[in-house]
């Protein structure tokens, strides 16, 4: 299957005979590329948070936990999410806020990574329910105004 040009998330799901401590060798090297992909997105208040998040996520992994992930409050960085979806199937994604090429890149760049160490998985997009569109507060999804009572 050829990958989208552009996608607002990259899911990738390993194999049901897979486990999140299979990805204790190649984590590093995923957090490494989120970090550097966010790094325009980056506060400098906190040079140390990245290495902080990836030694907390070694450590779940390493556990056979679902990691905490990179899941930062940036308006436009890339995150990377450890879903709380199936028990049997271990699973992440990365997402930003629109759909862009950085999604497809780091989702196809990972799983090349995983093939090259073996470890089986598939990878889909765009699979978040996102729900009905929103508009701006004080108006309904098709634009239209709603009415608000005030006391005065």
């Amino acid at each position: 299957m050829t990958p989208p040009v552009k996608a607002r998330s990259g899911h990738i799901l390993l194999d049901p005979k897979r486990s999140y401590k299979d990805l204790v060798r190649v984590y590093p090297e995923i957090h490494r590329r989120v970090v550097e992909m966010n790094r325009p997105f980056v506060k400098e208040t906190d040079p140390l948070l990245p290495e902080v998040l990836l030694d907390e996520n070694l450590r779940d992994l390493k556990g056979n936990r679902k990691p905490t992930g990179y899941n930062r409050q940036d308006a436009f960085g890339l995150r990377l999410i450890f879903p709380l979806s199936d028990e049997r199937r271990a699973e992440f994604y990365f997402t930003k806020p629109a759909r862009c090429q950085e999604v497809v890149q780091i989702t196809e760049q990972v799983s090349v990574l995983l093939r090259r160490r073996g470890i089986k998985h598939t990878v889909e997009y765009d699979r978040l329910p996102l729900g009905p569109p929103r508009g701006p507060p004080g108006f309904s999804p098709l634009g239209m105004p709603t009415s608000f009572v005030t006391s005065g």
